[in-house]
């Protein structure tokens, strides 16, 4: 099976294409209950508590563009999280998260990055490009 390189990578949120992305992290995640009674030697665990995934998106400011826009502290939106573009049989992630902060860094001699974490609010999809 081919490595996907991760240049063709891109975001959507709420619909709108998020100009200058430079990364995007995702983390799902399935926690356990612990079972492990007190005396035993071996820790078990049961599965079964729901699952989470949250992430973040790093961009270059763009100013006005839209999906940028999309992504403000506290905003609720369907994000779509492309690992190797959206071209016809490709795999994506889609879901609805609230965006949990933004984050703007900039230097003196440097563009300006955004940064944008979210949590998911329900479950989240992988699905092909159709």
């Amino acid at each position: 099976m081919p490595l996907i390189h991760g240049n063709k990578g891109s975001v959507t949120a709420g619909g709108e294409d998020v100009a200058k992305v430079q990364s995007f992290n995702l983390s799902i995640e399935a926690p356990i209950s612990d079972a492990t009674a007190m005396g035993e030697d071996w820790e078990t665990h049961l599965p079964g508590a729901p699952k989470r995934w949250s992430g973040s998106i790093t961009a270059k400011r763009v100013k006005g563009d839209a999906g940028q826009a999309e992504l403000s502290a506290g905003a609720s939106v369907v994000l779509h999280l492309y690992d190797n573009g959206a071209e016809v049989g490709e795999t994506y992630y889609s879901g609805t998260a609230t965006v949990t902060s933004m984050q703007h860094a900039q230097g003196r001699s440097e563009t300006i990055d955004m940064t944008f974490e979210f949590t998911g609010n329900g479950p989240l999809a992988e699905e092909e490009v159709p």
